[in-house]
């Protein structure tokens, strides 16, 4: 799949773009997560944030928010791969359902470890792809 990591980027750009969600690429601090913002329609990716998780996993993450996320419950969310509850949990699903649509996997394993994602999704990615071998 390395081959497509531009394709993906670009096709979530797309995605964005369909929706009229801006996205926003500012060099900040380390510890500074990425940032989905219901209320603007926007998204803040900082390319510097440490963490494990792939800059598109992250960027697929925070559309989700803005995509198919509750516009009550919250205004801002902030990136956090450990989030397992309500809205985190949600934004983690369907970024996993985004990018499946975009680039079938050749198996679940092969997805979680081309995004670097936590093992503790590993169930969710299971499910999900069956659910996208289901439909082919």
């Amino acid at each position: 799949m390395d081959r497509y990591k531009y394709a993906i980027f670009e096709a979530l750009c797309d995605l964005a773009k369909k929706h009229d969600i801006s996205i926003y690429k500012l060099l900040l601090k380390p510890e500074t997560p990425d940032v989905a913002s219901l209320a603007d329609n926007s998204v803040i990716m900082n390319p510097n944030f440490e963490t494990q998780v792939t800059y598109n996993y992250r960027l697929a993450h925070e559309l989700s928010h803005i995509l198919y996320g509750d516009q009550e419950a919250q205004a801002v969310y902030q990136f956090s791969e450990y989030g397992k509850r309500g809205e985190e949990l949600l934004a983690h699903r369907n970024a996993i359902k985004m990018l499946m649509s975009i680039e079938m996997p050749s198996s679940p394993l092969t997805f979680m470890s081309y995004y670097r994602m936590p093992s503790w999704l590993e169930s969710d990615v299971l499910r999900i792809y069956n659910e996208f071998k289901l439909v082919e």
